[in-house]
């Protein structure tokens, strides 16, 4: 996938009400966390990580960015949808510099929807043995995402008066952030956002499969009755029934990372998941951890990438900040600053 080189960047994840926001500066190698931040979003502008209506989400971006303390006007936008498509495929070991129009070729041999309303992007595994030793293939993540959804995005931003330096694939983000021990393991990687859960596995550092979940905290919120914050409140928040309500919804969580999980191991050359890292908002429900653990069968930890910012995580704990997630937003920014 393209790489940029930006002195400063911002990595911006869109999700349903809220935009999370992390500004980066220097080297990928040696990131200097410039700033973070949240942006309410007008309520019904996002949905199930699209944007509806572009106005009113670049409104709220434009009218809020420096009020939040960000400089850089150039972002690095992570998208995670139904309109995305990731696809793990083979493809004949040609020269790289002709891989491209081979991969453009054989695209739609994977995908449900004409080439032409897709904006198409690939990365590389790596090489691997064909049917015999002398035939090679090359492994390749493809990412195809619709072109009308992509330009509510742009629009967005445009409106917001913000320059796309490129746009990610949200749950692929978070890799670059990974501590060395992860990075030698196989691990599946879970971002649960107000919108679609986001479900990465990660075989030693490489994205092996990407898919969305249906399951979203705002549901959770909606069955109790109150607001996303509410959830929190469990010293003011009183529901008749709340903890069966929960429980069926971390069950509903991990019935879908179960799915993922199974559909991984059944491919051909998987290696066993050995553990579950979780983040976004739904990573903050007390108990989450170890009810997943229970579910699962396997070891699931919270994914706190800010905590190699003691600085900033003690400033955190004692601000509103604290209450939002950027895993995703800091792996954007990270990324911003390769090249």
């Amino acid at each position: 996938m393209p790489i940029i080189g930006n002195k400063q960047v911002v990595g911006l994840e869109i999700d349903s009400g809220i935009a999370h926001a992390v500004e980066m500066a220097g080297k990928a190698t040696s990131p200097e966390l410039v700033n973070l931040g949240f942006i309410p979003l007008p309520a019904g502008s996002v949905r199930e990580g699209m944007i509806v209506d572009p106005e009113q989400v670049g409104l709220a971006l434009k009218n809020s960015w420096s009020r939040a303390g960000f400089r850089a006007r150039k972002v690095l936008l992570g998208v995670s949808n139904q309109g995305v498509l990731v696809r793990h495929i083979t493809v004949p070991g040609v020269p790289l510099d002709k891989l491209k129009n081979i991969i453009r070729f054989q695209a739609q041999e994977y995908l449900p929807i004409p080439l032409e309303s897709v904006v198409l992007d690939f990365l590389v595994l790596g090489e691997i043995e064909g049917q015999n030793e002398t035939e090679k293939l090359w492994e390749v993540l493809l990412v195809a995402a619709r072109r009308d959804m992509l330009e509510k995005f742009i629009l967005a931003l445009q409106v917001a008066g913000l320059e796309p330096v490129d746009i990610d694939v949200a749950s692929m983000a978070a890799i670059r952030l990974l501590p060395a021990r992860a990075l030698a393991m196989t691990i599946a990687m879970v971002n649960v956002a107000n919108g679609l859960n986001g479900i990465l596995i990660s075989d030693k550092g490489k994205p092996r499969l990407a898919r969305l979940g249906l399951i979203k905290f705002v549901d959770l919120a909606e069955s109790l009755g109150c607001s996303v914050e509410d959830v929190f409140k469990t010293g003011e928040f009183r529901h008749e029934g709340a903890d069966a309500i929960k429980i069926n919804w971390v069950n509903s969580l991990a019935a879908e990372i179960r799915s993922s999980i199974a559909y991984y191991q059944d491919l051909s050359g998987s290696s066993k998941v050995e553990g579950i890292l979780l983040s976004g908002i739904g990573a903050r429900l007390a108990g989450i951890e170890g009810m997943l653990d229970h579910y699962l069968d396997l070891p699931v930890r919270q994914f706190n990438p800010l905590k190699a910012y003691p600085a900033v995580a003690r400033k955190l704990a004692k601000s509103p900040l604290a209450a939002i997630d950027y895993t995703i937003s800091t792996g954007l920014a990270i990324r911003g600053l390769e090249g």
